[in-house]
């Protein structure tokens, strides 16, 4: 009898090599746990990654709570890209401090963990108040694509000194992220993109549309 895909499959090539590593949908999940909190990572089966992805959840969620009731592995696969994605603990509410103040320290943690370098190109999602991490990882110049998923609260300076391509989703934030946009000199802003996210708050990261979407025109490059 043969076995589907994603249940025959053998942890012991590809993305994720580790025992540890499950089957899920059409690839391999595992949970690690790091000094800084629960980090989830999904790929797709045997394959070699060409882009991490980096997400990052809003306010009162968690990590555990957004890759269990958010839909994500098959926004994953429904990608279709050879993608390596990784789901980090964010602040849970506006007193908690961030979890990783740095993008390095998670490469880092990451490579050690996982036992393989990470892919060069690097795209940060953050969800709601999943931006309080991101506005702190464009200090190092790292990670030089960033989306905010209806996340753009707070202090607009990171995003404008920053040199990232910064693309923004918007629901209840489009009106302030588009009179930022439209603020910026010239230089600025063409490497600012506002995107009507067409959904609510949460629809953002729960219907399926945008992750994919985003992910999968960053490996085509035919752009959303």
């Amino acid at each position: 009898m043969l076995l589907p895909l994603a249940l025959a499959a053998s942890p012991s090539s590809g993305c994720l090599t580790s025992p540890q590593a499950r089957p899920l949908g059409g690839g391999l999940h595992q949970r690690l746990v790091t000094a800084n909190g629960p980090v989830h990572a999904w790929c797709p089966v045997g394959i070699e990654p060409e882009l991490l992805v980096v997400s990052v959840h809003g306010s009162f969620d968690s990590v555990d709570d957004a890759f269990r009731d958010h839909g994500l592995p098959p926004q994953f696969e429904a990608s279709g890209a050879r993608t390596l994605f990784v789901l980090i603990e964010g602040p849970k509410g506006p007193r908690e401090p961030d979890a990783w103040t740095a993008f390095a320290p998670l490469s880092n943690e990451l490579t050690r963990t996982l036992g393989r370098p990470m892919p060069t190109r690097v795209l940060a999602l953050g969800h709601s108040g999943g931006n309080r991490t991101l506005r702190a990882w464009t200090k190092e110049g790292l990670v030089t694509d960033l989306v905010l998923l209806d996340a753009f609260y707070g202090d607009p300076s990171p995003w404008t000194r920053s040199l990232a391509r910064v693309q923004l989703v918007g629901a209840l934030t489009y009106a302030k992220a588009d009179a930022w946009r439209r603020s910026l000199p010239p230089a600025s802003a063409r490497r600012v993109e506002q995107l009507a996210a067409g959904t609510s708050h949460m629809g953002v990261v729960t219907d399926g549309r945008w992750i994919p979407r985003l992910v999968r025109a960053r490996v085509s490059g035919d752009g959303t």
